[in-house]
């Protein structure tokens, strides 16, 4: 079954070009966004030193809607996958209803920033510079210890969440851990942790190989004429976009890959 799952996923992450290319545009308007803000600054490079860090608030604004818009787009596949069948014929959603996309964004974020806030204050509190003596170590190393595992933890956890706060398109559901912990049960949680660590390395080679294709093809332009540190500058910053927009795709297709087999291995526990 799980196999079954390695395979659907690749599948659908390929399935439908278009969608896909908007999914990795998203990622790519991030890296727009700050560009435009640092050519910005090097144009106006004598500006206030104050004045450039509140200007820091405008790209960092602007870099919220692209983000939220992908993570829509993570919810709506999980929300197709959790009601969907290994190798059945779920479609790839289109990349439509941009408010919908980016409320249903907005939720995965404050999910995520919910489980992981956890951890992240036990280890700011734990390690707070007025515990420097004997104690204050012994604690500092507790409380990482204990935040470190937490974080694994409800890393692993949150994934489970998400599929079903999707799978039951109610935001409460991320946070209803009794049922949350009765789905992990129902799959097993080893068979769950053994599942997704498979997934990442199956998600880490396809992005290592397909980033790797890219740079000895870029290598290839590059030495046959089109050298990027000869070249007019117009070109040079044509293949420097070029490449930054494919190795998006590259993180959009890992990542649909991923959460397609994320909703997959979802079981919805029967009421």
């Amino acid at each position: 079954m799980i196999l079954d799952i390695y395979d659907d996923s690749i599948k659908y992450s390929i399935k439908n070009s278009k969608s896909l290319l908007y999914f990795g545009l998203t990622l790519f308007s991030t890296f727009i966004i700050w560009m435009a803000y640092i050519l910005i600054l090097i144009h106006y490079q004598d500006a206030n030193l104050n004045l450039k860090f509140a200007s820091l608030i405008v790209p960092s604004l602007l870099t919220l809607i692209p983000i939220f818009l992908f993570l829509g787009y993570e919810y709506r596949i999980l929300e197709i996958s959790t009601h969907g069948m290994i190798n059945g014929t779920d479609k790839v959603p289109e990349f439509n209803n941009l408010k919908e996309m980016l409320i249903n964004g907005v939720k995965i974020f404050l999910v995520k920033f919910v489980y992981f806030a956890v951890p992240i204050i036990i280890l700011a509190v734990t390690t707070t510079p007025f515990l420097d003596n004997i104690s204050g170590g012994i604690i500092q190393t507790a409380g990482a210890t204990i935040s470190m595992i937490l974080a694994i933890i409800l890393y692993f956890v949150s994934f489970i969440s998400l599929s079903n706060m999707a799978a039951h398109d109610n935001f409460k559901k991320a946070f209803d851990f009794k049922e949350i912990k009765e789905v992990i049960i129902t799959i097993g949680p080893a068979r769950y942790v053994l599942f997704y660590i498979g997934l990442l390395i199956i998600e880490c080679v396809i992005a290592f190989v397909l980033f790797a294709i890219t740079m000895i093809a870029m290598m290839i332009i590059g030495t046959s004429g089109i050298n990027t540190l000869t070249s007019p500058e117009p070109l040079w910053w044509a293949m420097f976009f070029l490449t930054n927009l494919i190795f998006s795709l590259i993180i959009a297709l890992a990542e649909l890959f991923k959460t397609r087999g994320i909703g997959l291995i979802y079981e919805p526990v029967e009421e």
